[in-house]
């Protein structure tokens, strides 16, 4: 740790109380103590809320992502700053992260990456602050865990923390009452008068014409499309959202009152684990045993009637589940249960047998790879099963080595990980995998598949030029007319899906023309890669 790291850390230690952990900065910042800086945490975040409406109004994927990230960053940055919280080195490392997820955002149309890569973000941007604020070195896995959950539960009472720190604020500043209140009755009488406004307006305009035409029009364009509009509505709705999303996160993070966990907590005696993890121990040999002798020895030797593809798929989730409790198991016994000689190699054992199962899982997801090719699921696990791997290494290492940071460990672990796949486009991946060992013999079930992936596998797809086969219009006569743009002749591939199938020309046509239409209308602020590369491919294929 960094030597004003330290510092802090000491002066910390000093002013803690047994039960709760306290703020770097007790004297500044978003706070119940802090209310003098409240104009420009209210001007900073109301500058993120148009930020953040600009960068999401119909559009959450677009190159606007990783600006609105790096907006983020910069206003936890100069929340710090104002606070005078030292900047600890190794925030460097989470907003890298934080940015190489959103840019990764751009380059991807997967719902599912897209998805966890802003879970991704918002995670990694709470762990910088909670360790930016306060001295988390007593804090275990899951200790941190329930910080974590603790901090968004007390983002809930916090979203009227603007409210409550502009008034203080004004009261203190007792100055300005006389033009607050003059401000306060011109708002009460705008609020009283516009429902009385709209009224009489409607009833004049319903008794004459020409006033109707003069102002009724006019008035209800003011009203119907623009203050009450759906893109205002919208526009509104978004800067709501960032606002007070960005300001109960500040206010809720510099309240003080972080459970703190030090030695204070009493570890049970190891006998207890040490019994079960025995009996536990000895089924996970035998079954080990088993996978060795049976499984990756002697031939690959498989139950009387089973298929490689069969045998690979019955036992493969429950593989799964068991090698992520042994996780948490081993993890568990470790906070938990006092240290001791048997019980470390009781769970190293555990470990050991863990290693075997993630190994037989992994042989038996490539068997039914080689039979039934790629999905993005079978991708999925496989990553999950390496990075399984690569935490439980991190576990063996506590074992034997006291203190050290496991959370930070598998922090950093996942995100490294995650990284990888967010970058390595898995639709993309399972197109090209599933286009070179299948080739044009490809059933129509198979290229269905791939066609209902994400526009990331469209430039794969591209590769297939097929002749019509059992498409029917009318009376069985297919009209190559009708083939010629897609976008013409929605009615013809709408209607006709069902007489279509089978075909794997008319199956290419309708997804190609799906491409077109989706990706229609992009501009600098909503650009997106890989929309941009199936678009192109898209209009490749429709050329004459």
């Amino acid at each position: 740790m960094e030597k004003n790291e330290m510092q802090n850390s000491r002066i910390e230690n000093e002013m803690q109380s047994s039960g709760m952990g306290k703020n770097v900065n007790q004297n500044s910042g978003i706070s119940r103590r802090g209310e003098e800086n409240a104009p420009y945490y209210l001007g900073m975040t109301l500058i993120y809320s148009v930020c953040f409406a600009f960068a999401f109004y119909r559009n959450y994927i677009g190159i606007t992502f990783p600006l609105i990230t790096a907006a983020t960053l910069a206003v936890c940055v100069l929340f710090l700053r104002k606070k005078r919280i030292p900047w600890k080195k190794s925030s460097w490392l989470y907003a890298a992260a934080c940015l190489l997820l959103s840019i990764s955002t751009v380059l991807t149309a997967n719902i599912f990456v897209i998805f966890f890569n802003t879970v991704g973000i918002l995670l990694l941007i709470t762990v910088f602050m909670l360790r930016q604020m306060y001295d988390d070195r007593g804090w275990k896995f899951v200790h941190y865990v329930g910080n974590l959950l603790f901090l968004y539960l007390n983002m809930i009472p916090e979203l009227a923390a603007p409210f409550i720190h502009l008034a203080h604020y004004l009261k203190k500043h007792g100055k300005q009452e006389r033009k607050n209140k003059k401000l306060k009755y011109i708002m009460l009488g705008v609020l009283i008068g516009l429902p009385m406004l709209s009224m009489m307006v409607a009833l004049l305009s319903s008794a004459d014409q020409i006033f109707a035409k003069v102002v009724g029009k006019t008035w209800h364009g003011l009203f119907g499309q623009v203050i009450f509009s759906p893109n205002v509505f919208l526009v509104i709705l978004l800067m709501v959202l960032g606002f007070f999303g960005i300001y109960s996160f500040l206010s809720a993070v510099s309240l003080d009152n972080m459970p703190q966990y030090g030695s204070g907590m009493t570890k049970k005696n190891p006998l207890t684990a040490i019994t079960f993890l025995s009996m536990v121990a000895v089924i996970y040999v035998v079954f080990c045993a088993i996978q060795v002798t049976f499984l990756f020895t002697g031939g690959m030797l498989l139950p009387e009637g089973y298929t490689y593809a069969e045998y690979a798929h019955q036992g493969f989730f429950q593989l799964l589940f068991v090698c992520f409790f042994n996780l948490a198991l081993v993890g568990a016994c470790m906070t938990v249960f006092e240290r001791n000689r048997i019980l470390n190699l009781l769970l190293l054992l555990c470990c050991g047998c863990t290693y075997i199962m993630m190994a037989s899982s992994a042989f038996r997801m490539i068997l039914y790879i080689r039979t039934y090719h790629l999905t993005f699921l079978r991708v999925l696990v496989l990553w999950f099963l390496a990075m399984l791997a690569a935490l439980l290494a991190g576990v063996v290492i506590a074992l034997f080595r006291h203190g050290f940071q496991l959370f930070y460990y598998c922090v950093g672990t996942v995100a490294v990980f995650y990284l990888v796949f967010s970058f390595m486009k898995t639709d993309a991946l399972v197109a090209e995998y599933n286009v070179a060992q299948i080739g044009e013999d490809i059933s129509y079930e198979d290229l269905k598949y791939l066609a209902g992936l994400s526009l990331d596998a469209v430039p794969l797809l591209s590769r297939y030029n097929f002749e019509h086969e059992n498409c029917r219009k009318d009376e069985g006569r297919y009209v190559e007319e009708y083939d010629y743009y897609a976008l013409e002749v929605n009615w013809y591939y709408d209607s006709w899906e069902d007489a279509q199938q089978g075909c794997r020309r008319c199956l290419l046509n309708r997804k190609f023309r799906r491409v077109l239409e989706d990706t229609e209308g992009m501009d600098i602020r909503t650009f997106h890669l890989s929309k941009y590369l199936a678009r192109k491919v898209a209009r490749e294929y429709w050329k004459p």
